[in-house]
Parts: C-alpha cells; sequence; structure tokens
C-alpha cells in the first residue's frame, strides 16, 4: 500500500512510501531487495508492518540578490 506519511526518526524527516504487512512477506525475505523496490533507504518495522522510508535530505534555501543586472549584447545590424 502507497503511504506518503511524514515522520520525524532519529532527528531525521522521512516520507513513508509503503508499508507492508509482515504476513504478506516470506521469512527471510531480501530487505536490501524491499528497498530497492519501494525506492527507500530506510526500513522500519512496528506492530507487525514494515514501512519502507526515504530519508527527506536537508535543504539550503538560496535568496537571489534583490538588484541582478544582466548584460545583452545584441549584434549590430549592417
Amino acid at each position: 500500500m502507497q503511504v506518503n506519511n511524514y515522520i520525524d526518526y532519529n532527528g531525521s524527516k522521512l516520507i513513508i512510501k509503503r508499508a507492508i504487512k509482515e504476513h504478506n512477506l516470506k521469512p527471510g525475505f531480501d530487505q536490501q531487495l524491499l528497498k530497492d523496490w519501494a525506492m527507500a533507504d530506510i526500513l522500519l518495522k512496528k506492530d507487525g508492518t514494515y514501512y519502507c522510508c526515504e530519508t527527506i535530505q536537508e535543504v539550503e534555501v538560496y535568496t537571489p540578490e534583490t538588484n541582478i543586472q544582466l548584460q545583452i549584447n545584441f549584434p549590430e545590424e549592417h
């Protein structure tokens, strides 16, 4: 099931990409394969459900200068 909820985990923000009940998975399943399939970098488990999560990377907001000057050179017409 696709979820797309957000959580805080160990000081990071995560988006839950998929939630899968444990009984739907084979015992000893390949966790890396599940993460690759869900495009997740973290796999969490709580109350019999696996949560495939992606870490939301910190962003730096760039504020451009308010006084930007452009110089455009047009070709001379002959």
